[in-house]
């Protein structure tokens, strides 16, 4: 039986539809299933979701997942077209949105923000 290189990438182009987080969630799950890193499933799919519901939210086009390994890390990025970069809100108790990257900050192992040509790129990495 063969196993899975140590390095390997996937990529999911995500339609501007609402329905996208959950794909990204159920893709993601899957894909780290398959991959024997269940131990960072929940939290990789709480902090994707976060990033793709900001694309979904603060653009009005597709967006790009990307899940890439390395022996060390797994990296998620969703690129979308948003001009700037994001940033941490302090959201009230009330509030209903606003705590996305601050997830994101408390969770990561790192994580950051790059431009890219036509939009931007935020990721972050968890090592299992």
């Amino acid at each position: 039986m063969r196993t899975p290189a140590e390095t390997w990438p996937y990529g999911l182009f995500i339609p501007h539809d609402p329905r996208a987080v959950g794909v990204v969630r159920a893709a993601l799950r899957h894909i780290l299933a398959g991959a024997k890193l269940n131990c960072l499933a929940d939290t990789a799919e709480l902090m994707a979701s976060e990033l793709v519901t900001n694309a979904y939210r603060y653009t009005k086009t597709d967006a790009y997942v990307s899940v890439d390994r390395s022996p060390h890390d797994l990296t998620i990025a969703v690129w979308d077209t948003g001009t700037g970069s994001p940033e941490q809100q302090k959201a009230a108790p009330e509030d209903e949105f606003g705590r996305g990257l601050g997830i994101v900050d408390a969770c990561a192992d790192s994580w950051g923000v790059r431009d890219c040509p036509n939009g931007k790129s935020v990721w972050f990495t968890l090592a299992p």
